[in-house]
């Protein structure tokens, strides 16, 4: 039986994975479980699955007792409950840069397997979690689709023999319809997948797209010129390697979170039943792919010209300036175009260096963020 402790156990990604374990008490016990601020649902998950520790990252909830379970603070908190609980598997849902601490941290206490669907901390920290993996016994598991599909075409292969690999992309709530008003409701409408508000608008601009090629480029140690991306509706091959003999592997799945999340709490080790539907075969006579439409996608275009400076102070710029403005359009003060206005002016002004600790990259996340207040109350 494998320990498993969970941040951001009242998120989509968080939900799944408390279902997929619901059917395998057998092989996985909860032993911790994180919130922002959802304290009804989080005291339901400590409940249901007997949990000794829960953690509440807004300290607005501070003070909170519960019989069964000791319940911890703050983002410190995130990093307490990974040492209390000493986990076999941590999964690490968080959202934004939030992660990035606990990922790290994890790492250096050695957790044997970290099923990772934080893909913000390798954007802002990749350059840093290839030297910290190297000399730790840390795995790495990913949960996107995408990348859990990637994962298993490449297992056992030599990167040398790969020709591209090219990640697919439904294309969000704006790629096959014409929405007049970008409202937070439509945006977040996903037409595939059943996904947080953050993420949703991410996809709707496609810069989740962008992310993934960069956590792709970390995770696999492929060149940003062999990662493509393919626009694909149907959402059902989530992957595809192209090798120099000509081969291409692909991997296929109905689009149920569920069905990566048991890949990746499997360790390698098995193949466990998750109860998603199964795929139709019948179903791959519908399948379209399209090339993404950069004036369609202004953000994906900006976001992957900041990759090619080889300045990882871009990234961090970018993904606070977007985890800010996108927290904005979501909370009705800004329009979503305005997203795109102001992202533009943050990149534009942006000095870039090359950055080399974790203390450099939450200075560059404080100092963007006030820029961001700034430039929108002018």
């Amino acid at each position: 039986m494998k320990r498993i402790l969970i941040l951001g156990s009242t998120g989509s990604i968080g939900r799944n994975v408390l279902d997929f374990i619901k059917n395998h008490k057998d092989k996985f016990k909860v032993v911790g479980l994180s919130a922002k601020s959802n304290l009804k649902l989080l005291k339901k998950q400590l409940e249901d699955f007997d949990v000794p520790y829960g953690c509440i990252v807004d300290t607005n909830y501070k003070n909170i007792r519960l019989k069964k379970s000791k319940i911890l603070y703050s983002e410190e908190g995130l990093l307490e409950i990974i040492e209390l609980t000493k986990p076999d598997i941590l999964v690490n849902a968080l959202v934004g840069i939030s992660g990035l601490k606990p990922l790290f941290y994890a790492i250096e206490k050695n957790i044997p397997y970290i099923a990772l669907a934080n893909k913000e901390s390798i954007v802002v920290g990749g350059e840093l979690l290839k030297e910290k993996l190297k000399n730790k016994n840390s795995k790495i598991m990913p949960i996107d689709s995408e990348h859990s599909a990637l994962f298993q075409c490449l297992k056992n292969e030599n990167i040398n023999n790969i020709e591209k690999v090219i990640i697919t992309a439904s294309g969000g709530p704006l790629f096959k319809k014409k929405i007049k008003t970008k409202n937070v409701k439509n945006i977040i409408s996903h037409p595939i997948w059943k996904m947080g508000k953050k993420i949703s608008v991410d996809s709707a601009t496609m810069v989740n797209k962008g992310f993934e090629c960069i956590e792709a480029h970390y995770l696999f140690d492929i060149p940003y010129e062999k990662i493509d991306i393919l626009i694909h509706p149907q959402a059902l091959i989530h992957s595809f390697v192209e090798f120099i003999d000509g081969n291409v592997l692909a991997c296929l799945f109905y689009p149920d979170m569920r069905i990566p999340i048991s890949y990746a709490l499997g360790c390698l080790e098995e193949r466990i039943e998750n109860f998603a539907k199964k795929i139709d075969l019948l179903m791959l006579n519908k399948v379209e792919f399209y090339k993404p439409n950069y004036r369609r996608f202004p953000l994906l275009k900006i976001l992957l010209d900041c990759v090619k400076t080889n300045y990882n102070s871009y990234l961090i710029a970018f993904n606070t300036a977007n985890e800010v403005l996108v927290e904005k359009f979501i909370d009705g003060k800004i329009k979503f175009e305005e997203i795109l206005k102001y992202l533009k002016i943050i990149i534009s002004e942006h000095k870039p260096k090359k950055v080399n600790s974790l203390e450099e990259i939450f200075e560059i996340h404080k100092e963007v963020k006030q820029q961001v207040e700034q430039i929108i109350s002018k």
